[in-house]
């Protein structure tokens, strides 16, 4: 067995060991499940938006300036998920229909790309609704993972931290990223996400820089963060490039994922 699938099957297992915790959490202590909804219970955008008004961004020019460097990402995300130059693909997983693929954009960024579908087309906008809820985990996902929003801008327009580790023991890790959806069309939706230049005040001497999407360095911020990432106690990652390009299609919903991320890959690359 190679080494890609053995990191597929570790994936799995991961997945497989959260679901039966969740189911037990669930007989044992419902009332403190609450980070995965109900399947068919996600909340909209103008809910998100509404419950974390209080973290509303009123400087015009960083409004401004997220605006301009977003819609720079949904074209980049596009191109990525679209693209299939340079790809190689490089597994899959029959029982959800995920393929992966891989490869060096520019010879040296690494890119993964996942495709998998969700039966029965009239799925899209629920599809679409958990994908951008920070409140359930998605199928591309680490297991534990825990996403909360640290910023608004507008109802389709955030800025996200997410917490994640590969395992119940493993060292957690975050990461902070402006995070856009819009809707391209009456079947195709993109959300996309970039970390920029954001000062969450960790003491880290290391500098990130974005390879992928330059116009993202220019984008500066400060972000009132928690004493573990201050403290330096996390480890932190940055995102060059992820998220979905959704598409309605005539028997099923089609999920394309990016991920471009430094410290968070399930596949070597």
């Amino acid at each position: 067995m190679n080494k890609f699938y053995i990191q597929i099957v570790f994936f799995l297992l991961s997945v497989s060991v959260y679901l039966n915790n969740k189911a037990l959490a669930t007989e044992t202590a419902p009332e403190e499940n609450t980070k995965i909804k109900s399947p068919n219970n996600y909340s909209t955008a103008e809910e998100i938006f509404e419950k974390n008004k209080h973290l509303l961004c009123t400087n015009p020019e960083e409004i401004k300036n997220a605006e301009k460097l977003m819609n720079e990402v949904i074209t980049h995300l596009k191109y990525h998920a679209t693209s299939k130059k340079g790809y190689k693909p490089v597994g899959h997983i029959l029982h959800n229909k995920m393929v992966f693929y891989k490869k060096k954009h520019q010879g040296h960024i690494g890119v993964v790309k996942v495709t998998y579908r969700k039966n029965d087309s009239n799925k899209y906008n629920k599809v679409v609704g958990e994908l951008w809820d920070p409140d359930i985990i998605a199928p591309v996902e680490y297991t534990y993972t825990k996403t909360k929003v640290a910023r608004v801008y507008n109802p389709n327009l955030v800025m996200i931290q997410k917490r994640f580790k590969k395992w119940l023991w493993s060292n957690e890790k975050y990461f902070y990223a402006l995070a856009k959806k819009v809707q391209l069309s009456k079947y195709e939706t993109i959300i996309a996400m970039t970390s920029a230049n954001i000062n969450d005040h960790n003491p880290s001497d290391i500098e990130y820089k974005n390879t992928l999407i330059e116009s993202a360095n220019s984008f500066t911020t400060d972000i009132d963060s928690e004493d573990d990432i201050r403290s330096g106690k996390l480890k932190k990652t940055y995102v060059k490039l992820a998220g979905y390009l959704i598409q309605e299609c005539e028997t099923y919903v089609r999920v394309t994922y990016i991920n471009s991320i430094d410290g968070n890959r399930y596949i070597d690359i």
